[in-house]
């Protein structure tokens, strides 16, 4: 997993609860994880499963809805990163279908060892969309989380409801997208 994601997690809980609380999940990770994260470093995923899990323990959250929780705020703060990936996009969908054979493949030219969630996509009615998510990692909760941080941002909220999971034996998450009327600025 990217540096950039554990960034994303410490200033999650740090804005959200304190640096006192995010060192004391640290702690209690017990030298499972490290003090500090560089963005395009690559460090294992058990350290994230390990401050996320630590995080939704300490809070008393189930980590379901800590993961969606850090979702949202992750793609704010992936925009503020990369704002290049949102420019000409006036529309979550036109955004999402971006994802897998734009964004992911100049993530994997801009960082080294990155290895992002594949995605495949069909057309569902009335302008809907199926996402497949396909990842190891298997954070369809943060997906989750993404894909409302993504409505958020463009101002077009969108129902998500998940009809396969990773978590549950499928090969695969599978998100049947509806985007709602959008909201006025």
């Amino acid at each position: 997993m990217k540096g950039v994601i554990f960034n994303l997690l410490e200033e999650f809980i740090t804005e959200t609860w304190g640096y006192d609380k995010y060192e004391e999940i640290l702690e209690r990770c017990h030298g499972a994880v490290r003090k500090a994260y560089v963005g395009p470093g690559t460090y294992k995923d058990e350290e994230l499963y390990a401050i996320a899990g630590t995080a939704a323990e300490i809070l008393g959250v189930a980590l379901p809805d800590a993961l969606r929780a850090f979702g949202k705020f992750a793609f704010a703060g992936l925009v503020k990163r990369y704002p290049m990936f949102v420019q000409g996009y006036s529309h979550p969908r036109e955004f999402l279908l971006s994802v897998d054979k734009v964004i992911h493949v100049e993530v994997r030219k801009l960082m080294r060892d990155a290895n992002p969630p594949r995605f495949s996509y069909a057309d569902r009615a009335a302008g809907g969309l199926k996402i497949e998510y396909h990842s190891q990692r298997k954070l369809c909760p943060l997906m989750e989380g993404l894909l409302d941080g993504a409505a958020d941002y463009f101002r077009v909220p969108i129902r998500h409801r998940q009809e396969r999971c990773l978590l549950q034996g499928a090969d695969c998450c599978e998100f049947h997208l509806e985007f709602l009327e959008a909201q006025p600025c």
